[in-house]
């Protein structure tokens, strides 16, 4: 038993008794978020009870009861924080049941989780699509790439389901197209004012790019991901971001020096520890971008994840840098530029399931094994911040 539901045997699951037959399952799909063979390792790891999966499963059945419980509410609100906020909201849960029906076989699950996204498809106008540009205009494609990110997500999962018909695949979809306007409208906003006082690279721009990434495997259009990845079209493309997020010794930042050291890593929204949030903004910012290279990886076959600009920029840098910061709590390291972020950084918790996914991309870097070996594994905090589901199941290796 796990969560009130019997786990189905992975023999039924592969012979068709299960939740779906393999043999139904469309070439490649999911991609997003993780495969279908990781899936069926998992779901073979939780019939074993192998730790610490099977226990950080079970973590995860009180937020599955409550999106049980969850009526579709589509955000009809022309501000775009509000919609990002509901999106996410409903999208977590709908990933969640998502999840429950793949890990569980729990079949009304899928169905709700389809119930959701296909509500979401169905009213009118579109939500996400009727924004009102005088509210929060800088920030209505970065919340509605950001708001959409689990529901993406969600329907790469249920792309299988029987719920998930070719009429409603076709209604989600009219949906998703009708949100890529919006995210470049986003990106052109950025070009035409500056970039916001000369913010020239910060996380906005990188929610731009997941968002257009996201929405392009989605809806398997090859021109939006190329216009995402490297286009002249695209002011601030995936690999441009590469070269101008991350910073390397005797580049000039954003915000200066302060009389501090550069690390090579470093990720322009360090500027933000005026504030108290450097250390939150560049793992923000890092967690957009490792997503983006992620699910890029997957869907075209090239390495994204370890793609290095001409400068020696590359993501691998970034994630070895900071975890250090997270796992030690310690705001002085490197140098103390970041020694005013204390304060947010004594829950570290919200923040530390995306080292489970660097590490399994670059297994060979003591200070992401360092660091995930200091998780408390087991326990899944309810929180965005990763924006992996249940990055533990997906990405998670066995003896870090």
């Amino acid at each position: 038993m796990m969560n009130g539901v019997v786990l189905i045997p992975l023999l039924m699951f592969l012979s068709g008794q299960g939740m779906v037959r393999a043999s139904g399952i469309p070439e490649g799909h999911p991609r997003i978020e993780t495969t279908r063979e990781r899936l069926l390792q998992v779901r073979t790891w939780l019939e074993e009870k192998k730790e610490p999966f099977h226990s950080y499963w079970k973590s995860v059945g009180p937020e599955i009861q409550r999106a049980r419980q969850l009526k579709p509410g589509p955000s009809m609100s022309t501000d775009a924080l509000q919609f990002h906020g509901v999106a996410q909201e409903q999208g977590i849960a709908c990933r969640l049941l998502a999840y429950a029906w793949w890990l569980e076989g729990d079949e009304e699950a899928g169905k709700q989780a389809v119930g959701l996204l296909d509500a979401w498809a169905s009213v009118s106008p579109l939500p996400g699509t009727c924004l009102d540009p005088k509210v929060r205009y800088p920030n209505s494609g970065m919340d509605v790439a950001r708001g959409m990110l689990p529901f993406i997500a969600a329907c790469d999962l249920l792309k299988s389901h029987p719920a998930m018909t070719d009429v409603v695949e076709e209604r989600i979809h009219g949906w998703f197209r009708a949100l890529v306007p919006v995210v470049r409208e986003g990106i052109r906003r950025w070009e035409e004012n500056d970039d916001f006082g000369k913010q020239e690279f910060q996380n906005h721009h990188v929610s731009h790019v997941l968002g257009l990434v996201l929405l392009g495997v989605a809806l398997d259009d090859k021109k939006l991901i190329r216009f995402a990845v490297d286009s002249p079209e695209n002011p601030k493309d995936f690999k441009e971001l590469i070269a101008g997020m991350i910073l390397m010794p005797g580049e000039a930042p954003h915000g200066g020096l302060r009389g501090k050291p550069l690390h090579a890593g470093e990720i322009q929204d360090r500027y933000r520890t005026t504030s108290g949030a450097g250390l939150v903004y560049c793992h923000l910012s890092l967690t957009l971008m490792m997503y983006s290279a992620d699910v890029l990886t997957r869907v075209t076959g090239e390495d994204y994840l370890n793609w290095k600009a001409p400068g020696g920029e590359c993501l691998k840098l970034s994630a070895t840098f900071y975890s250090d910061f997270f796992r030690t709590r310690n705001v002085h390291l490197h140098g103390d530029y970041y020694f005013r972020d204390e304060p947010m950084m004594r829950n570290v918790a919200p923040f530390m399931g995306i080292w489970e996914v660097a590490l399994a991309n670059w297994p060979d870097v003591p200070n992401l094994k360092a660091v995930v070996r200091k998780m408390d594994r087991k326990r899944v905090p309810r929180s965005w911040l990763c924006y992996y589901g249940l990055p533990l199941l997906t990405h998670g290796v066995e003896n870090p």
